[in-house]
């Protein structure tokens, strides 16, 4: 026998008869995330102030609120946030490349963001390094080293160069800029046969007029 029938008010626990209030939850307004656009330009914001003395944790808790991972068009915004954020400490000092990556290499290892945001948010940067370097002379050897810290946290591919911006492929020393990344990444990377191979498919007709192989382009780099 099922007993007496409870009441909506008891099922919820309610001591009065009024009708159950259901949830909260239930009516959550759908968070609106700003365009890719304002994400990347919140993202300059964000870092601007964590550089300052700013608290890690709430830098990234900030960059999470405003990529929303998981959420539709998360990939783009994430990009955007990775792309305009890298486009700016390319023209700082070390020490800021060094604080952006604490963000986010912690970003992607709390699963916050997408390794797709990643690869794509580089192409940008990759793309017009040359132009950035004219006035900012540090910013090859600065994204070559967030290109490694990456790489070696595990975060994107290293023959993801492969799939990079024809221009930069063609006409940015992309397998000298390849190499640039191995020496950061360690010795034995600058002797890693799939390393070597994605250096090797880098290299331009030029390059190999040079050079006979990855290795000696990277010898010759070190000299």
């Amino acid at each position: 026998e099922l007993g007496p029938r409870k009441s909506i008010a008891e099922k919820a626990g309610n001591d009065d008869n009024t009708e159950a209030i259901p949830k909260s939850d239930d009516f959550k307004p759908k968070v609106e995330y700003p365009s890719p656009y304002d994400c990347g330009e919140k993202a300059k914001n964000i870092l601007k102030e964590y550089f300052v003395g700013g608290d890690t944790d709430d830098a990234v808790l900030s960059m999470h609120e405003l990529i929303g991972i998981g959420t539709e068009g998360h990939d783009e915004r994430g990009s955007k946030v990775v792309e305009n954020s890298i486009l700016m400490v390319l023209e700082m000092k070390k020490e800021e490349v060094d604080k952006f990556l604490t963000v986010f290499v912690r970003l992607a290892k709390e699963k916050k963001i997408s390794q797709n945001s990643f690869v794509s948010g580089l192409n940008d940067p990759l793309e017009f390094l040359n132009d950035v370097a004219i006035d900012a002379p540090l910013a090859i050897p600065h994204l070559a080293g967030i290109v490694a810290e990456l790489v070696k946290s595990e975060i994107i591919q290293f023959n993801f160069l492969l799939d990079a911006p024809e221009y930069f492929r063609t006409d940015q020393n992309a397998a000298g800029f390849g190499a640039q990344v191995l020496k950061f990444i360690g010795e034995s990377a600058t002797t890693s046969e799939d390393y070597l191979d994605v250096v090797e498919k880098l290299m331009t007709d030029e390059d190999k007029a040079k050079h006979n192989s990855a290795s000696e382009l990277i010898a010759a780099g070190s000299s």
